[in-house]
């Protein structure tokens, strides 16, 4: 006859610890799964952020290195044959501009277009020794650049493959620009500073184009013309850069301090020094 201990032996587990059991395993697995989860949306906010400097780092540095090459007309350099540069610069330079319009002194304008938003110029970006026409503009979300290279041959512009775009979701790309003049105007041989030189580094000005904004705080906005004329260009010294770049995709438990939305965003600036005009 079987005794009490060995029919208890036999039984197993009850139905209530076996409940028991899985309720515990539901405790960790949900606890497991939170954790999960929270890390699994932390990665992704922070994919998103790194995205998106890496973006917005990549469309400066596109702008920084082509613009710093703004003037650098290497078909205007005299040919040497004794000691020739490297690479051999052709012959003729432009004298129109990418639309078939005469440059108005009959060389290339270094910088054909100066506005808030987009920066057009001429200089041979990429060392081959023929002149670019590039633009930099925002094209909706997009920053995007378009580039006219010169036929010496023809002495006309190859057609452009359209704007290429070179970093996405840029909210505002913005362009300001330095002005070799001073307080008196334009190259008018005036010594402001003091320091035997007129009209010289030291007394660039910031052209105010921006819409309703007071630049150099004088009580007056908007005052100074659009750098809408060859001649006026011709006195741009510096451009300085201020592009806002977002994340792609919201995150939900972010609020904006300013914009109100739940989009993460980063702002760069540099400023260039146009050492070939």
């Amino acid at each position: 006859m079987e005794t009490l201990l060995e029919r208890k032996r036999e039984a197993g587990f009850s139905l209530v610890e076996m409940m028991i059991v899985i309720a515990i395993l539901g405790v960790v697995m949900a606890a497991m799964y939170s954790m999960f989860n929270h890390q699994q949306k932390s990665y992704s906010v922070q994919d998103n952020v790194a995205m998106m400097q890496q973006n917005v780092r990549v469309g400066l540095d596109y702008l920084v290195k082509d613009i710093r090459m703004a003037g650098y007309i290497p078909e205007g350099i005299p040919f040497d044959s004794d000691d020739p540069p490297v690479p051999t610069p052709q012959t003729p330079a432009p004298t129109i501009d990418v639309t078939g319009q005469l440059f108005a002194n009959g060389t290339a304008e270094s910088i054909e277009q100066a506005t808030v938003n987009s920066f057009t110029f001429q200089g041979d970006i990429d060392n081959d020794a023929v002149t670019e026409t590039v633009q930099y503009a925002l094209n909706g979300t997009d920053l995007t650049m378009e580039v006219w290279q010169w036929n010496p041959v023809t002495s006309t512009w190859n057609p452009s493959s359209g704007p290429q775009i070179i970093a996405e979701d840029i909210e505002n790309l913005a362009f300001t620009y330095s002005i070799l003049a001073d307080n008196y105007g334009f190259d008018n041989d005036l010594n402001d500073d003091g320091n035997e030189g007129a009209d010289e580094e030291g007394e660039l000005l910031i052209w105010d184009l921006a819409n309703g904004v007071d630049d150099d705080n004088d009580g007056f906005i908007d005052e100074d013309p659009p750098l809408n004329t060859n001649q006026l260009r011709s006195f741009i010294r510096q451009v300085s850069i201020v592009i806002n770049s977002r994340t792609a995709a919201m995150d939900p438990k972010y609020i904006h301090p300013t914009e109100g939305d739940s989009y993460r965003r980063r702002t760069l600036t540099s400023r260039i020094s146009l050492r070939n005009i």
